[in-house]
């Protein structure tokens, strides 16, 4: 049976074995081990004395019974502040193992509301299966989202496998493909540089035109000038020799 099915089985024992007061309210018959009767204040009284003086060492101690629950107390140790303090917590052990606590199990001071400790605590059991209830419908909603998860993902796996399968075959390709890079590769080849070349072409042909310019023959309209003007016309080239001027004897006798 699961936790929903206990509670509710609880609740139902519960419910068909309480006794109410003719104004509605419910009696509280607790009977505790070693106590005569049920007067509530008595109750009270013993209940504080088990939380003050009761040592179970961690284990679940049976105390009494309510409506035919067990009643239980529990010795807890902790840590507080270096020092190892020691707190009885009471239960109601209902079927299935469940245990039902009020005021998370510390008994109150007050010996009247400390005897209605147990029967406060059998009272939240139609809160807990409403919450259980709440829960399970929740769940109940979630499941077909679940379901159609865990089938989509298993549809999946095949597919799953075969890109996986394809992913690895890609990657042999992949590396099948990586030749090593030949030594010559990635080197600058030599290149003719034919900038210079052409340079130095240029400057010999310059030379030639140079050499040309001064060995060429003076242009016939200079040549005409000169035999009109004679020796007064003197024609100078680069880099050449003086030219030789003949001379002529003056007359000595000028006359008018």
């Amino acid at each position: 049976m699961d936790y929903f099915s206990i509670i509710l089985y609880n609740v139902e024992a519960f419910n068909s074995r309480v006794q109410q007061a003719p104004d509605g309210t419910r009696l509280n018959p607790v009977q505790l081990n070693g106590l005569q009767g049920s007067n509530l204040k008595e109750v009270g009284l013993k209940l504080n004395e088990i939380a003050d003086k009761a040592e179970t060492y961690g284990l679940y101690q049976p105390i009494g019974t309510l409506y035919s629950f067990n009643l239980l107390v529990k010795s807890e140790s902790s840590n507080k502040d270096g020092f190892i303090v020691k707190q009885n917590r009471f239960f109601v052990k209902g079927e299935g193992e469940i245990l039902y606590n009020y005021n998370h199990g510390v008994m109150a001071t007050d010996p009247k509301t400390a005897a209605q400790n147990f029967l406060n605590a059998l009272e939240t059991m139609p809160k807990l299966l409403e919450r259980y209830q709440a829960d399970n419908e929740k769940l109940q909603k979630d499941v077909p989202v679940l379901k159609e998860v865990i089938e989509g993902t298993w549809r999946k796996e095949p597919e799953l496998k075969v890109l996986k399968d394809d992913l690895i075959k890609l990657d042999r390709e992949i590396q099948l493909s990586l030749t090593p890079i030949s030594e010559t590769e990635g080197q600058a080849e030599s290149v003719p540089d034919k900038t210079v070349s052409t340079n130095n072409q240029n400057q010999s042909q310059g030379k030639s035109e140079a050499s040309t310019v001064q060995d060429a023959p003076l242009p016939n309209t200079l040549q005409g000038v000169k035999e009109i003007m004679g020796d007064r016309l003197i024609i100078a080239s680069v880099g050449g020799s003086p030219p030789k001027v003949e001379k002529k004897e003056s007359s000595k006798n000028f006359k008018l």
